[in-house]
């Protein structure tokens, strides 16, 4: 069985172990990625990212392939009320740190992108593994894996898991979690406007029953995002386009579909992962350390922020460096991710209850606050840095 010595294996190729090889494809760091998964990720995972995280993937080389691949700009986000009437359009703030818009490219696009830079440097990329195990062995991780084909051992210093919500790395390490489950899964549908407008923004509705976000996607398609009981899915999974269209006409009147159909279903949760306390060198990023509400759409861009974070601190290493001199970095990231990202999850989590009805609860104190912001600028602005990721 062969085994390949790297510095950093990372459990999972999805956005967050993409973000963080490709982040440190510069650094001449030897890294490993094992996944179970071969083919793309899903569509109806996130797909915008901030402003302010821009120049943060050009520094990783992927941003103009991003842009070469077809992503393209909104301008901001755009709130209407029951009556389909326009409060107000959060723009995207002029700051010296921010591009002047979002991107928006398809999930799967942007994981494969990401996955490519990353093997453009040192990184191998092992996928369609069937199984795995873990054991430490004198300051190393040594992974066990298999597939179909073939079967080999990584062996690595620092032992990255970014493989989920439910991640086996965590599991297996008897890392202790945080959990709200919200109670209202996402429904996820996939269609295309009657009229599509030049300048795309996100507009969010808030419905007489619940919040309805029209998401644009690349191609002038539109993702459509709302909180469902479980007695409406069999509506949404099987009845026809017709009758989606009608039923989404009473919640937002103004928005007329050319073509609609049921994309998919899934559980929103918050969690956080506790930090590892156990012998060796070893990180949670993605869902496997902070699992988000899709609510503003904050879940990959966190990921982005996290993994350039563990990407500077151990970028200061030399390959073939020790647990020893890796400990201490580990260290510093679990209290930047302290001070730096926890209030963003807990604002993230404040946002996903807020989204988190059917029947319309505090929609008028958000209206109120909407309104607010219209007839202000400074609150309007403090707005907009929010959305950007710059506050």
């Amino acid at each position: 069985m062969t085994t390949q010595q790297v510095d950093i294996g990372i459990i999972g190729s999805g956005i967050a172990g993409a973000s963080l090889a490709a982040a440190l494809a510069h650094t001449g760091l030897r890294v490993a990625l094992l996944d179970r998964r071969k083919g793309p990720l899903d569509t109806a995972r996130g797909d915008h990212i901030q402003p302010n995280l821009q120049p943060v993937l050009a520094r990783w080389g992927v941003l103009d392939r991003l842009k070469a691949a077809g992503a393209e700009q909104r301008v901001g986000t755009r709130w209407f009320d029951a009556a389909g009437e326009h409060i107000v359009t959060v723009p995207v703030p002029e700051h010296e740190r921010c591009a002047p818009s979002f991107l928006f490219l398809n999930h799967e696009q942007i994981g494969d992108i990401l996955l490519a830079r990353a093997c453009e440097g040192d990184a191998i990329n092992l996928d369609a593994i069937s199984e795995w195990s873990l054991e430490r062995d004198k300051g190393t991780w040594r992974i066990a894996w298999q597939s179909e084909a073939q079967s080999g051992v990584v062996a690595c210093t620092v032992l990255v898991g970014a493989d989920g919500t439910a991640s086996a790395v965590r599991h297996r390490l008897d890392m202790g979690l945080s959990r709200h489950r919200y109670q209202y899964p996402i429904a996820v549908l996939y269609g295309r406007q009657h009229a599509v407008p030049e300048l795309r923004t996100l507009d969010v509705y808030l419905a007489k029953q619940r919040m309805v976000s029209m998401i644009p996607r690349t191609g002038g398609g539109t993702k459509v995002g709302f909180p469902v009981s479980p007695e409406e899915l069999p509506f949404w999974r099987s009845e026809p386009a017709i009758a989606l269209r009608e039923r989404l006409a009473e919640w937002c009147p103004q928005v007329e579909f050319e073509s609609l159909e049921f994309g998919a279903v899934y559980p929103p949760v918050s969690q956080q992962s506790e930090p590892y306390g156990g012998e060796g060198a070893v990180a949670l990023i993605g869902d496997a350390r902070h699992a988000m509400h899709p609510a503003r759409s904050m879940g990959m861009n966190t990921c982005f922020r996290v993994a350039d974070q563990l990407a500077e601190l151990l970028g200061t290493l030399e390959s073939g460096f020790s647990e020893r001199e890796a400990l201490p970095l580990l260290s510093q990231f679990e209290v930047q991710f302290s001070e730096e990202l926890a209030p963003r999850l807990a604002e993230n989590h404040a946002a996903g209850l807020q989204m988190d009805t059917i029947d319309g609860d505090g929609f008028a104190a958000l209206a109120g606050q909407l309104s607010a912001a219209a007839a202000d600028p400074a609150i309007l602005r403090a707005m907009a840095l929010k959305a950007a990721g710059l506050r």
